[in-house]
């Protein structure tokens, strides 16, 4: 008999019913065939018809919660903002929860002419170095994010001062663009005790965007890495000889035994530090690899020489943390009042910190001239995002980084990864990767392209390259080996023949095609390796309200153009125009570009 009830019930329970209702009637429906006797009055009002609604009620709660705590670890599924913020972190990715604006400024500085007069002197060529602030008229103060170096390739000679009695240039006036970074810098101090396993110190500022420094009393710094497993960071180191004005300082690998990282919540941010201590380092900041690379422990034999030699630090307690000192935390605060600037309010200069090549051999007076007359003006407003992003947001901003794991897998993530290169390390353009089949090892071959301070294409530089190189030996696959490229730049001239409308002035249609077609082709240049399609150029013709008619057969003739103010690359566009004549195909290591507007030429019919 027991045996038979005990089966009766399991099969009789529905797991299923979620419900109020669901499980209410679920009650009823087992009184009534159970318990016919002992229980017959189902009224709405009546004691049992509370149980039933007491008990239906509990399950129902619980219910919710259990399909609440399911769909909260789930990140597609949550709608806690502080539970996506703590998934999103622990996929890899660094939510960005307060607002700040990135923008331009236009600064100038002085050059004294040299002694004939006729140009400026290069010997007092200033950097205005990164950290350098400029404020507002409203108070909001604003940071300088990279070095800019006034010279004449990145800047404008907008005028000068004559010298007294007007018979000649005593200074030249540079201005160039300088980008900046809005928030006001804050301090915390706190005291640390005795030594404490992964030491987590909050900070109580819900207006965190960046922390920019960490150091303790003994001016030992803290540096942040993505995880405490990393064991060293990028650092930029000023070339010394100053072989590319585009490309500011050159990437080196630092080993940060002491290191950091972030944990960032809704209303609050904290620090969280490794688990080793003081004792547990033995090397300096910069390792010796002879030393530490290569450490036997005392055994007089040798197993297999699988000894890795970027193994730089001989800790493995995912850094050191701070003990018995007072730890200093230097980080950026923005909210919606300190973000945006509207144009023409930033006009003065706090703190400018400008560098002169060789400063001790030039005239002291004239050098304090320069640094007393530096001025700032922001020609375009400075407009960032002030408002939080939602839980939705959030998770469609970060939902890929997980499956990039911090490593370029496929060849589009190597592409990304170029483009995340910080820019003080060269800004790349454009970039592609292209499997090379003809090497045994499968090579991955990057073609990189930048851009010129005129705003056109140009080969990338040794330095930037070296630098890319660099930076994409931290996130490639072990298995991989990748070569950087200079892509090709195919340079092209248009030839147009349309018809335009009645009563159309030639001459200001013509230079208002030609404008447009400019435009529109060099906004955005195209990708590597990306066709130049005959139909695009026919489409901006077409939408031009003075254009009649153009031959989509006859009326668009593409040329290469070389040699000269062009580079040297011809290319043959005849046998390689595709057999409907609709584009023109472009190698996987060539970009196309049209350098100038005189290179549209156009001729009206009709």
């Amino acid at each position: 008999m027991t045996t038979t009830n005990r089966n009766r019930k399991a099969q009789e329970v529905d797991y299923t019913k979620t419900g109020f209702n669901e499980i209410k009637e679920e009650l009823v429906q087992y009184v009534k065939r159970h318990y016919p006797d002992t229980y017959k009055d189902f009224k709405k009002s009546s004691f049992g018809s509370l149980m039933f609604d007491l008990v239906s009620y509990v399950g129902d709660q619980l219910h919710y919660y259990l399909d609440h705590n399911a769909n909260e670890a789930i990140l597609p599924y949550t709608k806690d903002p502080e539970i996506t913020v703590q998934l999103l972190q622990a996929m890899g990715a660094d939510p960005a929860l307060n607002s700040v604006s990135v923008g331009e400024v236009e600064v100038q500085v002085l050059r004294p002419a040299n002694s004939l007069r006729s140009a400026a002197d290069s010997s007092y060529a200033v950097t205005c170095r990164a950290g350098t602030k400029f404020r507002s008229q409203g108070g909001t103060v604003y940071t300088q994010i990279r070095d800019v170096t006034f010279t004449e390739e990145n800047s404008q000679v907008v005028g000068h001062s004559s010298i007294a009695g007007g018979n000649g240039i005593d200074y030249y006036i540079f201005k160039a663009k300088v980008p900046v970074v809005s928030g006001q810098e804050k301090t915390y101090t706190v005291s640390v005790g005795d030594f404490q396993r992964f030491l987590k110190i909050e900070i109580p500022d819900p207006t965190i965007t960046e922390i920019l420094k960490i150091e303790d009393s003994n001016k030992n710094e803290y540096f942040q890495v993505d995880h405490l497993t990393t064991e060293a960071i990028f650092k930029p180191v000023q070339d010394p000889e100053a072989r590319d004005s585009a490309v500011s300082s050159i990437m080196k690998k630092f080993p940060v035994p002491r290191r950091f990282i972030t944990e960032k919540s809704i209303s609050k941010s904290s620090v969280v530090f490794g688990h080793g201590s003081d004792e547990d380092l033995n090397t300096a900041n910069i390792a010796d690899p002879s030393k530490v690379a290569l450490k036997l422990s005392g055994k007089t034999y040798t197993s297999a020489a699988s000894l890795s030699p970027y193994q730089l630090l001989s800790t493995n307690k995912l850094g050191v943390a701070p003990q018995n000192t007072d730890i200093t935390i230097t980080y950026r605060s923005n909210t919606a009042a300190n973000t945006n600037a509207a144009a023409g309010t930033i006009t003065q200069i706090v703190d400018p910190i400008l560098f002169f090549e060789n400063e001790q051999l030039l005239d002291s007076a004239k050098v304090n001239f320069i640094k007393e007359n530096v001025q700032v003006y922001n020609e375009e407003p400075i407009n960032g995002n002030i408002s939080i992003p939602n839980t939705e947001e959030l998770k469609r901003r970060y939902l890929g980084a997980y499956g990039a794991q911090g490593r370029a897998v496929t060849q589009q993530d190597y592409v990304a990864a170029a483009y995340s290169m910080p820019p003080i390390y060269g800004s790349v353009k454009r970039a592609s990767v292209v499997r090379d089949t003809n090497d045994l090892r499968r090579n991955l071959n990057m073609y990189l392209i930048s851009e010129g301070a005129d705003g056109k294409l140009q080969k990338p530089t040794a330095l930037l390259k070296q630098n890319a190189k660099t930076w994409l030996d931290s996130v490639r696959m072990i298995s991989d080996s990748i070569d950087i490229f200079d892509a090709n730049i195919i340079n092209f001239g248009i030839d147009f023949s349309l018809q335009l409308k009645r009563n159309v002035n030639q001459q200001t249609a013509l230079s208002t095609i030609k404008q447009r077609i400019f435009e529109e082709l060099t906004s955005v240049p195209p990708e590597i390796g990306e066709p130049l399609y005959y139909s695009e150029i026919m489409r901006i013709i077409q939408n031009i309200p003075e254009v009649a008619r153009i031959s989509a057969k006859d009326g668009i003739k593409i040329t290469s153009l070389a040699g000269a103010n062009y580079t040297d690359y011809y290319y043959d566009v005849k046998s390689n125009t595709s057999p409907d004549d609709s584009y023109i195909y472009i190698p996987k290591n060539s970009i196309w570009e049209i350098k100038y507007i005189d290179d549209i030429k156009g001729t009206i019919i009709g």
